[in-house]
């Protein structure tokens, strides 16, 4: 009982949800990149796990293992694995190296130099963003821009380039993911303001007001969405693509409170609505893609 409890705990550390992100830029990327007339899922799979499940897994432990201590006071971040001891500080930072290891190396059997460039790029980024002394996520503009602007791209390509060796996804495409993730990103940050003010952070939610945070949240939010909608109407994507977003829509009240008043969002609600939606919108693309 003590192993599975041990185990569960290193699998929570590497944060399972939030790969569905990963999966989804990735997945959006490889299906236009193709033309919707398909591409080699092995290789796709491949590509997911050493970006989402080992990468991506390896840099959310690494981020706890920097934070566990300031987690500790924190309203939600405090059950974490290592803050709330299930998970050893030494055991996260083993765990965390490992699996970016092995994503390393799931890179370099699949033999793709652009692959290989993004997960660098992304492990960079993130590097940047976590640890001394730069320590991007409590500096002004650059802890949003680090982020949620540098990740979702480097996501979507690293997707792009398993089935395309170039750098022509549509702009609109593109538009359509960084801003959806920039305003979500925005509202989620400014959830931890107060947090992030105990913790004498110089952050953009700390810095900027709440009232300007959300301007700029609702712009790149309904930038996201017209983008998108641009993409279905100009031919990018069919045009039956445009019922994702507007069945999308009807979960806006399920927002309403995180919109509105971010600093009150239930975080354990508002995690579980997120991924139910996003893996709903990314089955809704398959199925569109491959079926209707």
């Amino acid at each position: 009982m003590a192993f599975k409890k041990t185990l569960l705990a290193f699998v929570e550390l590497a944060r399972p949800l939030e790969w569905s992100k990963t999966f989804g830029n990735m997945v959006i990327a490889a299906i236009i990149a193709s033309g919707f007339s398909g591409f080699d899922w092995l290789v796709f799979l491949a590509g997911f796990l050493a970006v989402g499940p080992f990468l991506w897994g390896g840099l959310y432990a690494l981020n706890d293992w920097t934070d566990w201590g300031k987690d500790k006071k924190h309203s939600h971040k405090k059950l974490r694995p290592i803050p709330s001891g299930r998970v050893s500080p030494k055991g996260g930072l083993l765990f965390s190296l490992s699996l970016i290891l092995i994503a390393f190396a799931i890179a370099f059997a699949l033999n793709n130099f652009l692959f290989l460039v993004f997960l660098l790029a992304m492990l960079l980024n993130q590097l940047l963003y976590t640890m001394k002394p730069f320590e991007l996520k409590k500096k002004p503009f650059f802890d949003l821009v680090s982020g949620s602007l540098v990740n979702p791209f480097f996501r979507f390509y690293s997707g792009w380039v398993l089935v395309q060796q170039n750098f022509s996804a549509p702009i609109e495409i593109i538009g359509f993911i960084l801003g959806v993730q920039f305003g979500g990103f925005v509202l989620y940050r400014m959830s931890s303001k107060e947090h992030e003010k105990e913790m004498e952070y110089k952050s953009s939610v700390v810095l900027f007001g709440e009232k300007n945070l959300k301007i700029v949240s609702y712009a790149a939010l309904a930038f996201g969405g017209f983008s998108y909608i641009y993409a279905s109407l100009s031919g990018v994507l069919p045009l039956k693509f445009v019922w994702l977003v507007l069945l999308s829509l009807l979960a806006l009240p399920l927002y309403w409170t995180a919109i509105t008043k971010p600093q009150a969002i239930d975080m354990g609600f508002m995690y579980k609505l997120i991924y139910i939606h996003y893996s709903l919108f990314i089955l809704g693309f398959l199925i569109l893609s491959y079926v209707v």
